[in-house]
């Protein structure tokens, strides 16, 4: 009787849900409960998830907006290109340049060797290496501009080795009005005190050499083989006619498109699974 009232506390606080103990379970020892756990259903992780679809979506829409604007502008600037060369404006106002980019331009005058700037390295279609050459240009007016005269192997880099692209003459350069390139993160300062451009900032080149902000960018619509052949003699040759715009829009929105619809299915899989599961513990 004493056991049976220490014990009966005991088997008051066992639950209802209980199995009732067969033979065998009996002596087993063995009982078998059905208990819950709970888990929770919307987490940080929970909520994290749900809003990437939506924040996917959003920039792959911004994406298809930009994707409008570049191809827009592509075809703005090849109008551009494609009108007859008109004279350079004795007085050029630089707020209005960036509306004339890429709009073919004439205008004569002599180089200011001794003012050279180098820019590269950079390579052609054939992958060889070399340097694109900046000189300034001082015209019949007195005033100075900027000319990207062209682009010569890196054997040429040395002014004595190209006496050819050294003339003192009179020269008439037709080309495209341009803009100081955009510097991504990936390429360095320029070096000024060496003379080594990495990348063309219109603005700091004119100060240099006491230029006007405006650089003229010659075209070439010359063959290859005589391309080849003033390159080898260290004589520049300009860029070809073409507009040089990267658009990779497209991409980017089929990676936030697809960034979306992934993450949909693995919220609606997270959100599939039930709140509490059941799970058997075997007691012994």
């Amino acid at each position: 009787m004493f056991l049976a009232r220490l014990l009966r506390p005991c088997l008051r606080s066992v639950p209802k849900t209980r199995k009732a103990i067969t033979p065998i379970a009996r002596y087993n020892h063995t009982e078998t409960t059905e208990t819950f756990q709970p888990r929770r259903r919307f987490g940080w992780g929970t909520i994290a998830i749900s809003t990437l679809p939506f924040v996917a979506f959003g920039l792959g829409t911004w994406q298809v907006q930009r994707l409008r604007w570049k191809v827009n502008l592509i075809q703005q600037l090849e109008d551009r290109m494609s009108m007859r060369p008109i004279p350079l404006p004795r007085r050029i106002n630089p707020d209005v340049l960036e509306d004339y980019e890429y709009r073919r331009v004439s205008v004569s005058g002599k180089y200011q060797h001794e003012q050279e700037m180098l820019l590269g390295p950079r390579t052609r279609g054939d992958g060889q290496a070399g340097y694109f050459l900046v000189t300034p240009l001082v015209r019949e007016n007195g005033s100075k501009i900027l000319v990207k005269r062209g682009w010569v192997p890196t054997a040429k880099k040395d002014p004595r080795a190209r006496p050819e692209s050294r003339t003192d003459e009179v020269v008439q350069v037709e080309g495209l009005l341009r803009m100081s390139e955009k510097r991504n993160a990936f390429t360095p300062d320029n070096d000024i005190l060496h003379n080594q451009w990495y990348w063309t900032d219109v603005e700091t080149m004119a100060k240099l050499t006491g230029c006007e902000p405006v650089m003229v960018e010659r075209v070439s619509d010359q063959s290859p083989h005589v391309e080849h052949s003033l390159a080898e003699r260290g004589i520049p040759v300009g860029r070809s006619p073409i507009v040089e715009v990267r658009n990779h829009h497209l991409q980017y929105v089929f990676t936030w498109y697809s960034l979306s619809v992934a993450t949909s299915i693995m919220l609606w899989r997270l959100l599939k699974k039930p709140v509490n599961r059941p799970t058997k513990i075997k007691r012994s």
